[in-house]
């Protein structure tokens, strides 16, 4: 509830603290005294939207305080500053926070209700919020709500990646025959590079094979170097001579000159293969030239393309992994988007039979018995709404609630926002405010001058309904009825004076009977009648036992 309703510096109100009970809280005052005021007070504490004319003349800065306390009795004290330069700052028991976590914290605490809010019951999502809110389908709302954005921008989604792999299967195709060619290649540069070095070399030895033939026949072969060598090496050794230098030099030669003609030999080896292995290495320097002309006439850009084409085709696998995926998940989230629609639909349909029941009852309270009241649940539109199961389902649901209503006998109930007049939806309003306060969770519930329009036997049961309400709930009512200001468990009397050129509202507290007697007076129009009237008016109310009914 709210226990305490600090104000300083906000419009006409310079220094104010008001205290609030449990039960029927009731603030009465002229028209112009300021009590508007303390309902922006209230809802910049809640978080609402700052704005810096309500600061009082003169000032640099205005603040409200309110003291919240929980069913469990944790108190919150919310102090909301706003600053002349535009900026506000927002505390929660201190400490510094930001507006959209205090609204988090405190929202749940207050349920305002005024004559600008009743405008907002001619929304159609208004009046879904409320059939929810009534049969406790919130959850449940919010469950479909998001479940059906999902299985949206899934759907979407899917549509999408269609048309992309649609749009790209020629050049995928294109892209793996390409990349197939460079695969079957298999390049790289040290490759190429070792097979330009070898075909050179081939080519180098097959041209001098005859040179070689002839060193090879000129050193090893019949009356070759080798056989005179060792001719002149066996002379030398029989002569008698002292020539152990001269023949190992000769020994040193003939294992040179074999060395060299092995090498020949070998050399004339690898010619009789060049034909055939100069065509395998120009077989394949062919197809690299092949390939690279296809990707840009190097290797540098060969290489490069490879990399950009196994790139492509991964991305095009990955569209059509995801949309493997995604044909998996829609089906699943369908089938709970199904599910949570149908359980939602009749939640709301059980609901809004005994909405109906409810609102028709309070109509009958506040002086409309003959008004009827429906709740029709329409077909969600074709154009936001899918098709799952036979089942019509779009983001609200598979039924768009709306109120229908009529105020006379006979007459056949039509849309809420087409026959209902202003005081007439003035009351519907109120109506299921007083309907909904059953089931709503907020601990205060405060009424802005609900009471327009309304007068005579109709006042004295909506005092009675406000009454009712109030038995288990904190009720804040500005109204100017004196049925309804007669019946307070704490009376509040805004006034205003001028103190040094400047309008100031004061915020009294009528606690005893004399004064609590001269404000109802003027309600009713002031004189001795007036006065008389007042003093029956409380005597009456005070003598009502726990349960609200009267005493004779």
């Amino acid at each position: 509830m709210l226990a305490s309703l600090t104000l300083r510096n906000l419009a006409t109100i310079s220094d104010t603290s008001i205290e609030f009970e449990h039960g029927l809280n009731i603030l009465t005052g002229e028209t112009g005294a300021g009590k508007s005021i303390l309902i922006d007070g209230i809802l910049l504490a809640l978080g609402e939207r700052a704005d810096t004319t309500l600061i009082r003349p003169g000032s640099n800065a205005a603040s409200v305080e309110a003291m919240f306390v929980s069913e469990e009795g944790a108190e919150f004290l919310v102090r909301r500053e706003v600053r002349s330069q535009g900026r506000s700052r927002y505390f929660i028991n201190d400490e510094l926070t930001t507006l959209e976590d205090g609204r988090n914290l405190i929202a749940g605490f207050v349920d305002l209700h005024s004559q600008s809010s009743t405008p907002a019951l001619l929304r159609r999502h208004v009046q879904r919020a409320a059939i929810d809110e009534f049969s406790g389908s919130a959850d449940l709302a919010c469950k479909l709500s998001i479940g059906f954005g999902e299985y949206s921008s899934l759907l979407t989604r899917s549509d999408e990646l269609r048309a992309q792999l649609s749009a790209v299967a020629d050049k995928r195709d294109i892209a793996q025959h390409e990349l197939s060619l460079i695969d079957k290649l298999d390049p790289s540069s040290e490759d190429y590079n070792s097979l330009m070095f070898e075909r050179r070399e081939l080519e180098a030895v097959r041209n001098g094979a005859e040179i070689l033939g002839k060193i090879s026949e000129g050193i090893s072969g019949d009356d070759g170097i080798l056989d005179s060598l060792g001719a002149f090496r066996h002379s030398l050794a029989n002569s008698g001579i002292e020539t152990k230098d001269a023949l190992e030099l000769i020994e040193q030669a003939e294992i040179a000159l074999t060395e060299a003609s092995s090498e020949c030999e070998s050399m004339l080896s690898r010619i009789d293969n060049a034909p055939w292995r100069i065509q395998e290495i120009d077989d394949r320097l062919d197809a690299y030239s092949s390939v690279m002309g296809r990707c840009g006439g190097t290797m540098e850009h060969l290489l490069s393309r490879r990399s950009q084409l196994n790139s492509e085709l991964q991305r095009y696998d990955l569209l059509e992994r995801e949309d493997e995926q995604l044909q998996k998940t829609i089906p699943s989230l369908a089938d709970s988007l199904h599910y949570t629609a149908v359980a939602l639909s009749e939640s709301r349909k059980k609901g809004a039979e005994e909405l109906e029941r409810s609102v028709q009852n309070e109509l009958r309270l506040l002086g409309m018995p003959d008004a009827a009241f429906l709740v029709r649940m329409n077909n969600p539109p074709e154009n936001r709404s899918f098709i799952i199961d036979d089942l019509s389902i779009c983001s609200e649901g598979c039924e768009m609630p709306e109120f229908f209503f009529s105020a006379n006998p006979g007459m056949k109930p039509g849309p809420l926002s087409s026959v209902a007049s202003g005081g007439e939806m003035s009351r519907v309003s109120l109506v299921l405010k007083l309907a909904l306060a059953s089931i709503t969770q907020a601990p205060t519930m405060v009424f802005d001058e609900i009471d327009s329009g309304i007068g005579g036997e109709t006042a004295n049961l909506l005092a009675d309904s406000l009454g009712r309400v109030s038995r288990t709930r904190q009720v804040i009512v500005i109204t100017h009825l004196p049925q309804i200001a007669s019946k307070p468990c704490r009376h509040l009397a805004v006034s205003k004076e001028i103190v040094s050129g400047l309008p100031v509202t004061r915020v009294d507290v009528l606690s005893d009977r004399g004064r609590r007697i001269e404000e109802l007076a003027r309600l009713l129009g002031g004189g001795g009648a007036a006065m008389e009237h007042a003093g029956k008016m409380i005597d009456t109310d005070s003598v009502q036992d726990e349960s609200g009914e009267e005493q004779p």
